[in-house]
């Protein structure tokens, strides 16, 4: 009777057959970045006949990306696999979420998984609302698989942790390797539930490709360090303060820049690299609208925003030569000519004006006096009535023989001591 039914079930199954292996490596905190990267692995997986390993050893990370992981490797076509990996690793909180939803869930020998509560600004989450949409949730997916639902429900509830040969004790995993190796021999012959059809994977002398992450998803777990957004904070708070103080333009367009792309790293990863773009744009046109009062520094840094953004903007594999086959790929290289286009128009422009301005007076008289320097206005000002003028994104005092009035263009006529003698040019 038990042939019978192994019989009927190999009849009706299906088979994978898996010649390459994506590994995606989760070394840090989950974020963004980590569901761009996994999305890339399951695609190329898909487009080369292959499985996706994700090896994890994280402390855990944040909740909105870790349930996109979940969702992605629900929908799967290709074999997903989670391994905590290496020796003495951890998959803690996000990290347990990840492999729970993996088609095989597997531990070296000396790891620990579990502490799954939800924290919040440091705080452990105890709201009821939360905690059981997170608990029915995992719960669900890890049944879905033929594991052990308690265990999802304890490690929310009660934060319990389980080294490798208890979580497979208790089925809440699947396999005990020791190696990738060891893994890929393990896992050959498993039948896995692959978008609700029961299959039978079928591991044949695979070919091991490396997920690097992209441009974008480098930059976008850079900028989610907690030291570095400390210091980008401080940074644009200096920034802003030295704007108060001189009033320069410059300062405070770099103060604002920090501040924006310290929050980088809360957007969706396919969004990074517009972000740039239109910062980059934006800080470029600014300069040329200012008048290049801000030397280029502006314009520079919009430039490079400009560049970090474009080369975000394109799959990872058309620089790294992964082989992949992508339908219509006219489209990507037209798009990319184009954009490099206009990238270059936009740096000509700003070379070329640039140019006409620091054409129009010598260097070394900018940089020994003020004559003849423009500027604006910030007060009225008359015979026996100083105010005060912007100069070089800077405030100076300022006297004029003749009535000028607040917002025009002035220009320096000469210099005593700290304060400047002006006419008005365009009112």
């Amino acid at each position: 009777m038990r042939i019978a039914i192994l019989l009927l079930l190999v009849a009706f199954s299906y088979a994978y057959v898996a010649t390459s292996v994506y590994v995606v490596e989760i070394n840090g905190v989950v974020g963004p970045y980590t569901y761009s990267q996994i999305q890339r692995a399951i695609s190329l997986a898909e487009q080369n006949n292959g499985l996706v390993l994700i090896l994890l050893s994280t402390p855990g990370g944040l909740a909105d990306p870790t349930l996109q992981i979940i969702r992605e490797i629900g929908n799967s076509p290709v074999p997903v696999v989670g391994y905590v990996y290496p020796d003495y690793s951890y998959a803690w909180s996000a990290g347990t979420y990840i492999l729970l939803s993996t088609h095989i869930a597997a531990m070296a020998p000396h790891t620990v998984i579990g502490s799954c509560q939800p924290i919040s600004g440091g705080t452990p989450v105890n709201e009821s609302k939360i905690l059981n949409a997170l608990i029915g949730y995992l719960e669900t997916v890890s049944k879905s698989y033929g594991r052990n639902g308690t265990f999802a429900r304890l490690c929310i509830t009660q934060n319990i942790n389980l080294d490798a040969e208890t979580a497979l004790k208790y089925r809440v995993i699947d396999v005990v390797a020791t190696g990738v190796d060891d893994l890929l021999k393990k896992i050959n012959g498993m039948t896995v539930l692959l978008r609700n059809q029961q299959t039978e994977l079928v591991v044949e002398s695979p070919v091991i490709r490396r997920v690097e992450p992209s441009l974008t998803e480098t930059l976008q777990m850079w900028l989610s360090d907690p030291v570095m957004s400390s210091v980008l904070s401080l940074l644009a708070f200096l920034l802003l303060l030295a704007a108060f103080i001189t009033g320069h333009p410059a300062a405070a367009v770099a103060a604002i820049v920090l501040l924006v792309i310290s929050m980088f790293s809360i957007l969706p990863t396919a969004w990074l690299g517009l972000a740039l773009i239109i910062m980059g744009a934006v800080l470029i046109l600014a300069e040329i609208l200012m008048g290049m009062a801000a030397h280029g520094a502006v314009a520079g840094v919009g430039a490079v925003l400009l560049v970090v953004g474009f080369l975000s903007a394109y799959p990872a594999n058309v620089f790294s030569g992964e082989l992949i086959h992508i339908r219509d790929w006219w489209l990507i290289q037209l798009g990319l000519y184009v954009n490099i286009a206009i990238l270059l128009g936009f740096l000509v422009f700003v070379v070329y004006k640039a140019v006409i301005i620091h054409k129009q007076r010598p260097p070394s008289e900018i940089l020994t006096t003020l004559k003849g320097a423009e500027g604006v206005a910030v007060d009225d000002i008359g015979p026996g009535s100083p105010g005060f003028v912007i100069v070089f994104g800077e405030y100076w005092r300022a006297v004029s023989d003749t009535p000028v009035k607040k917002g025009c263009r002035i220009r320096v006529v000469e210099i005593a001591g700290e304060i400047l003698k002006i006419e008005p040019v365009q009112c």
